[in-house]
C-alpha cells in the first residue's frame, strides 16, 4: 500500500484505500482545519469519493465510500441497501401492540457534538448517537429507522454531492426498500430529524410528501452560514435548498410538515422562515435557555415527542393549528 504524504499529489486510480501520512497524532481532518494546502488536499479526497475512516500510526486512512461497508465488524454490522447503510429496530415487550397498524420513523442523523466532531471514526461523525430511547415515549408498534450520512466528510445532509450523484434517490429507495418490506402503509411513516437531519428530513419528506419533523434544519449552508467552510461541502453541493423544499410542498402536499426552530437562533431561524409556512407549520420556540443552534433540540424536547406522537396518531388528537406559536395553517 502505497502511503502518501500531506502535500503529495495523490493518484486517483479507484484503488479501494488511500493512506496519507500526516506525521501527527492529529488526523487530516484536524490538519485541515488550520491549513489551507492540507484542506485542499483532503477535500479532493472527498472530491474522489475518499472517506476518512481511521487515524493510527501517524497515518490517515480512506476508502472508497462504495466499499466502506467492510469497514463494519459483525458486532456493528448495519443494514446496507444499494450504498446505504442504516440501523433498523423494531418495537419489543410492552411497545408491541398488534391491534393497531405498525408504524416507522425514519431518523436522519444530527451532526456530531464538539468532542467528535473530527474524529477519524465514520460513525462518530456520520451516524452519532442520538435519542437512542426515543422509542419508550412513542406511541406502540414503532419501527425505527436510522440512515447513516455515508458521505464526503460529515455526510451531505443527505443531498446530492459531486462524487455521489444518486445519493438523494438511493435513500428514498433504502426507505421504500425497509417500509414496503415490513408493509407500513405511507400514512404511517415519519421522518424526523435535528441539525443535518432536520434538513434531510424535510428535503426528503416534502419530496415524497411523508409526515415530517425538521429540528433547526440546516436549509442553507450559504452566505452568512457558510463561514470558513466549516462543514466542508463547499463546492461539493448545492447550498441552498429552500427552493426545492417549497417547489416540492406545492407539488404535493397529503401530509403535515412541522418546522421547530427559535428565533433566538436568528441566522438559521431566518431561513427556516425562508419555507412556506402556509403548507408547513413552524413553530418558533421563545425560550431564553436557546442561545445557539445546538441549544434548540435539546431545550424542545417535549414539543418534539409531542408532534412525533400526533403524527404516528394519525388522529386530531391534539388542536396544534391553535398555538399562538405556530404558524400557517
Amino acid at each position: 500500500m502505497k502511503v502518501y504524504n500531506s502535500y503529495n499529489e495523490i493518484e486517483f486510480l479507484e484503488q479501494e484505500k488511500i493512506f496519507v501520512n500526516t506525521n501527527s497524532t492529529k488526523n487530516l481532518l484536524e490538519l485541515a482545519r488550520k491549513n489551507d494546502d492540507i484542506k485542499k488536499v483532503y477535500k479532493k479526497l472527498l472530491a474522489n469519493d475518499y472517506i476518512l475512516y481511521l487515524h493510527k500510526d501517524l497515518t490517515s486512512r480512506f476508502c472508497k465510500r462504495e466499499y466502506t461497508y467492510k469497514l463494519f465488524t459483525e458486532e456493528h454490522k448495519l443494514n446496507k441497501f444499494k450504498n446505504i447503510l442504516y440501523k433498523l429496530a423494531q418495537p419489543t415487550g410492552r411497545k408491541i401492540n398488534q391491534k393497531v397498524p405498525k408504524k416507522l420513523i425514519v431518523v436522519f442523523a444530527k451532526m456530531p457534538g464538539a468532542k467528535l466532531y473530527d474524529s477519524a471514526k465514520i460513525p462518530h461523525r456520520m451516524l452519532p448517537s442520538f435519542f437512542e430511547d426515543l422509542e419508550r415515549s412513542l406511541l406502540k408498534n414503532v419501527y425505527t429507522m436510522r440512515i447513516m450520512d455515508l458521505n464526503v466528510s460529515h455526510g451531505s445532509h443527505y443531498i446530492n454531492t459531486i462524487n455521489y450523484q444518486s445519493y438523494e434517490n438511493e435513500i428514498q429507495e433504502a426507505i421504500e426498500h425497509v417500509r414496503n418490506d415490513l408493509n407500513i402503509e405511507k400514512e404511517n411513516v415519519i421522518f424526523y430529524g435535528v441539525s443535518r437531519g432536520g434538513a434531510g428530513a424535510i428535503y426528503h419528506g416534502t419530496k415524497l410528501d411523508y409526515k415530517t419533523l425538521a429540528v433547526d434544519p440546516i436549509v442553507n449552508i450559504g452566505g452568512e452560514l457558510y463561514g470558513n467552510d466549516r462543514r466542508l461541502l463547499k463546492g461539493l453541493r448545492k447550498e441552498d435548498l429552500v427552493p426545492d423544499i417549497n417547489n416540492y410542498v406545492k407539488s404535493n402536499n397529503r401530509y403535515n410538515k412541522f418546522i421547530i426552530c427559535s428565533e433566538n437562533v436568528p441566522l438559521y431561524y431566518n431561513q427556516s422562515l425562508r419555507l412556506n409556512d402556509k403548507l408547513m407549520k413552524i413553530v418558533n420556540l421563545k425560550d431564553d435557555n436557546i442561545k445557539t443552534h445546538p441549544d434548540v433540540s435539546p431545550n424542545s424536547v417535549p414539543e418534539q415527542l409531542m408532534i412525533l406522537n400526533y403524527l404516528l396518531s394519525g388522529k386530531s388528537i391534539l388542536n396544534l393549528e391553535s398555538s399562538d406559536s405556530i404558524k400557517g395553517d
